[in-house]
This record gives structure tokens, C-alpha cells and sequence, in this order.
């Protein structure tokens, strides 16, 4: 597998990609590695240190799982939005609590009329919060009916 330093121009597209959710800047050097995975470093070593480890060890990864470009969009993991908790002010679906407990199984979520209301000017993926906390990045239906779960097989809860 190949990794490639996201250079300045590539990082702030990749910045205004993640913009729907408020996100102006972060320090984190970003690699691209995979199908249209991208990680998060902030250790010590330099690019030049990267890209040696990468090929004379064959290292699976480095960093952190931070992000997926999806065709014209960008959806961030569970880590990234807590990395990012701060910054993350637009785009926010609020669960309810039995809501949440089927997010943590893994299922879409039906919306209430009063969160199709609220949230008629979202679209695309937003993040997702229950009780104060991100827990995961979902994908609002064009007429705000669904919100499509992305939740990682690991994190869900078991019936």
C-alpha cells in the first residue's frame, strides 16, 4: 500500500471539505492512505522519516483513522470529531434517547417531525450527538426522513 503526504493545497481542500461541520483548521499533518482514507499524524518525525518507516518496514498505518473522501464529500470517524469537538458548531443532529440506543446497534434512525423541521437546511452528513457527546458521522435522506447510520461494526453494541 502507498501513502502520499497531503501537501498544503490538497490539506485545505480537504479542510473546506470538512467545513459543513464548522471546521476551519487543524495542526495535524494528514496522509493518504488506502481507498480514500485519510490519517492524522502530530508525532515528531519528518515527512522524510514517514515515507522511510513506510517502506523499509512495511508498516500498516500511522496516525490516526481521521477520515474518508467520499466521492465530492468528506466524512470524519468518531476520533476525528473528538479531536475536533470544539471546532464542530454547524451540522449537528441531536439524538433523542431511544434514538441512541438504536444508533449504538447500528441502525438507521428514523427522524421526528420536529427533527425534520429543524433540521430541513441540513444535507449530506452531519455529526451526530447524544447527550452532549459526538457519536458518529450519519447521512441525512433528501427529505430529512432517515439518518443513515455510519457507525463502525466494532463500536456498535451487541443485541
Amino acid at each position: 500500500m502507498r501513502i502520499q503526504i497531503l501537501d498544503k493545497t490538497k490539506k485545505k481542500k480537504f479542510i473546506e471539505r470538512v467545513s459543513y461541520l464548522g471546521v476551519e483548521k487543524f495542526n495535524y499533518l494528514l496522509i493518504s492512505s488506502g481507498a480514500e482514507k485519510i490519517r492524522a499524524y502530530s508525532g515528531s518525525l519528518s515527512v522524510d522519516e514517514i515515507i522511510r518507516i513506510w517502506t523499509e518496514m512495511r508498516v500498516e498505518s500511522i496516525g490516526l483513522y481521521f477520515g474518508k473522501e467520499v466521492g465530492q464529500e468528506t466524512r470524519l470517524t468518531v476520533d476525528a470529531m473528538h479531536l475536533l469537538k470544539d471546532q464542530i458548531t454547524k451540522n449537528i443532529v441531536e439524538l433523542e434517547k431511544e434514538q441512541e440506543h438504536q444508533w449504538f446497534l447500528g441502525k438507521d434512525i428514523q427522524l421526528t417531525e420536529e427533527q425534520k423541521i429543524t433540521y430541513k437546511d441540513m444535507k449530506g452528513f452531519v455529526a451526530v450527538r447524544s447527550q452532549g457527546d459526538f457519536v458518529g458521522t450519519g447521512k441525512l435522506s433528501d427529505n430529512k426522513a432517515l439518518l443513515s447510520n455510519f457507525l463502525p461494526k466494532e463500536r456498535r453494541v451487541k443485541n
